[in-house]
């Protein structure tokens, strides 16, 4: 099964599109998933455009701190891969300013950590409420569910099949997701999935 490579972005230039097309191969297939649904894209790679009522309207929203009770690119990513597109293994998410510093990065990595449900920078893990800092409270402010939470940084990450679906399962429960930074560690913490810290 093929694994994808997901680029999210308001509107990436065209410099970034004809970067993201070179990581192309018979392992990866490509797709861009962007905010602004008027965006033409440059070059010929997949670009997803999802209504942000229909990402909202089933509980796929609020992963961004800046933009609270709104459908993002994130939240239209991870709506795409559960409601539109099942066939694949993995899912890389990537942001736009991500630097990626060979165009055979993510697959030598994918070749070190072949496993896991869930593949990113930390796994920060708070198990009561007497840590303070960090953006700790705003998530406290969002999640649904009790301790123990997990964070990390999210800006390049993998996640299995197992994980979108427990994502989903909290959409459907909760009608909204919660800070993308410790969405996808708790998730994955709380429903016992494997979680990788990348060296």
């Amino acid at each position: 099964m093929v694994n994808y490579i997901c680029l999210l972005s308001v509107r990436p230039c065209i410099k970034t599109c004809n970067f993201f097309k070179t990581l192309e191969s018979e392992n990866y297939k490509l797709l861009i998933v962007v905010d602004d649904n008027y965006y033409h894209p440059p070059t010929d790679i997949q670009v997803v455009k999802i209504n942000n009522e229909e990402c909202e309207m089933n509980g796929y929203k609020d992963t961004v701190m800046a933009f609270r009770n709104k459908a993002v690119s994130r939240d239209k990513a991870l709506y795409y891969f559960k409601k539109e597109n099942l066939e694949y293994e993995y899912v890389w998410f990537v942001e736009e300013d991500v630097f990626i510093p060979d165009i055979l990065t993510i697959k030598h990595i994918d070749e070190k950590y072949k496993g896991g449900d869930l593949l990113c920078q930390g796994n920060a893990i708070r198990i009561d409420s007497i840590h303070t800092g960090w953006n700790w409270e705003h998530i406290l402010s969002q999640v649904k569910i009790g301790y123990p939470y997990a964070a990390s940084m999210i800006c390049a990450i993998r996640c299995s099949k197992r994980l979108m679906e427990t994502i989903d399962d909290y959409a459907k429960t909760y009608n909204t997701l919660f800070m993308d930074e410790s969405l996808f560690n708790t998730l994955a913490l709380q429903n016992n999935l494997e979680t990788i810290v990348i060296d």
